[in-house]
C-alpha cells in the first residue's frame, strides 16, 4: 500500500498479519521509517525500526530505539500500511466480527441506576478527611468519571472543584454533554484547556460544598454523562497529601 514517495523518516507504519488461517484474529506489528539503502547483490532495501522494547530506550530518534531493523523490497513495499491504509483494512476484518454472538443483556441490566447510598459515604468521607487532597469516582469496567478537590486553603470559598478528562479525538459528544450540563447550571469552567497534543481536555468546574448538593450532581453526571446502569458498580480513590 505504500509507496516510497510516502515513507517519510520518523513516521509509523503498519505491518498486518494474521494469526489464523481463517484470516479472523489480525496481528499488527507497529514500524518506524528509518532510510533506504542499495544492497550491491540484492537492491534496495526500505529498512524500518521495530517497536519492541522501545521502554528501554530515551531516544526519540528511531535509529536509537531499541529494536531490530527490518528491510523490504520493492516488491515488498505494498505489505507496510499507513494509517488510512490499515483503517480501511481492519475496517474490512471488522466484517466477520465478532466472531461469536453477543449475548443480549436484558432490560433490567439496562435500567439506569438510581442508588447513590454508597456514592453519598464516600463523598462524606472525602469532605470529613482534610487529609483528603481529591476523590476520584469512576465506573468499574469503563473507567469513565471524574475527580472531587478539595477547596484552596488560601480561598475563603468553601466551593470543591470537579474535573474531567474527555477524550475530543476519541469521543466529542463526552466533552459537549459535560459543557451542556454545566451550562444549564449556570456554571463556566475555571480550566479548560488541550493536553496529550490534543487528544485530551483538561476541563474543572468549580461547585458549591455542600455535601448533599455534591452527591446530587455527581449521580446526575453519572447518569447522564456516562450512562450509568444499575448493575454498575463505582470504584473510589483518595488522594492524601502524603501520597503527593
Amino acid at each position: 500500500m505504500a509507496r516510497p514517495e510516502t515513507l517519510v523518516a520518523g513516521n509509523c507504519y503498519f505491518l498486518l498479519g494474521f494469526q489464523d488461517t481463517d484470516l479472523h484474529l489480525p496481528l499488527i506489528s507497529t514500524l518506524v521509517y528509518v532510510r533506504s539503502e542499495v544492497d550491491p547483490d540484492d537492491g534496495r532495501y526500505w529498512l524500518f525500526q521495530e517497536l519492541s522494547d522501545t521502554s528501554e530506550s530515551s531516544s526519540t530518534e528511531p535509529e536509537d530505539a531499541v529494536g531490530a531493523l527490518v528491510g523490504f523490497t520493492d516488491e515488498d513495499l505494498y505489505q507496510i500500511l499507513d494509517f488510512e491504509a490499515l483503517q480501511r483494512r481492519l475496517a474490512e476484518i471488522a466484517a466477520d466480527h465478532p466472531l461469536h454472538t453477543i449475548p443480549s443483556a436484558d432490560a433490567a441490566a439496562l435500567a439506569p441506576n438510581t442508588d447513590f447510598s454508597g456514592l453519598a459515604i464516600k463523598v462524606a468521607e472525602f469532605i470529613a478527611t482534610p487529609d483528603c487532597v481529591s476523590l476520584t469516582i469512576t465506573i468499574l469496567f469503563t473507567d469513565d468519571g471524574f475527580s472531587l478537590g478539595r477547596p484552596v486553603a488560601s480561598r475563603e470559598s468553601a466551593d470543591y472543584q470537579v474535573t474531567f478528562f474527555p477524550h475530543p479525538r476519541r469521543d466529542p459528544t463526552e466533552e459537549s454533554k459535560i459543557r451542556s450540563l454545566f451550562l444549564s447550571l449556570g456554571i463556566e469552567p475555571q480550566v479548560d484547556y488541550l493536553a496529550d497534543e490534543g487528544r485530551t481536555r483538561v476541563l474543572a468546574f468549580r461547585i458549591p460544598g455542600e455535601q448533599s448538593g455534591i452527591v446530587s450532581l455527581c449521580a446526575r453526571l453519572l447518569t447522564e454523562i456516562y450512562d450509568m446502569r444499575v448493575r454498575d458498580q463505582l470504584q473510589y480513590r483518595f488522594l492524601r497529601r502524603s501520597d503527593i
